[in-house]
């Protein structure tokens, strides 16, 4: 039973300790530090946070793909969202550098293979949004300068 957050080293001793038929989402109550939970959805710390107030909305039911979402799960995902933003601007959260957070990401992955092989643990299948502080201009390390040279016509119809 996890009661605080993990660094990502320990994260991935708890995943690979898990038993294989088990999921953490499924079972959030259990393996979650639960912040609020809703009908169709639970909001959770980041076990092992990516950086500070990391936070993650899983839907109770399992399903993998963004596009499985039910109207019901779509209508309380949109609500928490604006709850959960609401929150963040009233706990007027700070970065270490002191400066004021008044920008927040939301991201969700769609891996096409779940075996990690850096952590060489299988990731769960479990559809989850991460939500975030931003920082302005923290994604520039990971920017490609040469990102606006791709052919953009490769993505339209022929």
């Amino acid at each position: 039973m996890v009661r605080k957050l993990l660094t990502r080293k320990t994260y991935e001793k708890f995943l690979a300790d898990l038993p294989k038929e088990r999921c953490p989402f499924c079972d959030y109550r259990k393996y979650q530090i639960v912040l609020r939970e809703g009908k169709n959805w639970v909001w959770v710390a980041a076990l092992a946070p990516y950086w500070r107030y990391h936070t993650m909305l899983i839907p109770k039911r399992h399903f993998r793909y963004f596009w499985d979402m039910k109207e019901a799960e779509i209508k309380e995902l949109t609500k928490l969202t604006r709850v959960i933003i609401q929150f963040y601007r009233e706990k007027k959260l700070h970065r270490r550098d002191k400066s004021l957070i008044k920008q927040y990401v939301f991201f969700w992955r769609l891996r096409d293979n779940l075996y990690d092989p850096i952590s060489k643990n299988i990731r769960y299948d479990h559809f989850h949004i991460h939500i975030a502080p931003d920082k302005d201009h923290s994604w520039e390390p990971i920017i490609d300068p040469k990102a606006h040279l791709w052919d953009v016509n490769e993505f339209r119809k022929s």
